[in-house]
């Protein structure tokens, strides 16, 4: 039996941390689902949470909070190795301007879709950026604000 896939960027992990308003990825993969992400998502999530508290957003103990939930969910996910074959799709052209870590998201989602042999795999984010690469890489993007002209599925939510 096939299995569906959510890949996860950065701005999927911390919706859930933050408890941000809007669609978010399932927190615990069902059995018909697996959660994955680049292992990228980590260095992340990590600085995002020690830039929050660097601008005052959070104190030292709510810092300490947010790291232990971001590293109980990070366990959870399936985290793909950057490798050679990511770094040579990253590389090569997009059909849009792409900044580096995006191009490691999607082009790490591209090779996860094309493992999973026509089973679906959605592309979870809620930067339109980042979405719009995914995208032109005909994946199907989830989380997105419903103002992002496109012809992929989407969900109504706030970009992050």
């Amino acid at each position: 039996m096939k299995i569906p896939v959510k890949y996860v960027d950065a701005s999927a992990v911390l919706r859930v941390v933050f408890s941000e308003p809007g669609p978010s990825f399932p927190l615990v993969a069902g059995d018909r689902d697996r959660v994955v992400s680049s292992q990228l998502v980590e260095v992340e999530t990590f600085r995002a949470v020690d830039r929050e508290r660097l601008v005052g957003h959070l104190d030292d103990a709510e810092t300490a909070v947010k790291r232990k939930e971001l590293a109980d969910l990070l366990v959870t996910l399936d985290l793909a190795a950057i490798d050679a074959s990511v770094i040579d799709k990253a590389k090569s052209s997009f059909a849009v301007n792409v900044r580096a870590l995006d191009a490691i998201h999607v082009a790490t989602a591209e090779i996860l879709a094309a493992e999973a042999e026509g089973e679906p795999l959605e592309f979870w984010t809620h930067d339109e950026r980042q979405a719009t690469a995914a995208m032109s890489r005909g994946l199907t993007v989830r989380g997105l604000p419903d103002s992002l002209p496109s012809d992929a599925g989407t969900d109504v939510g706030i970009s992050g």
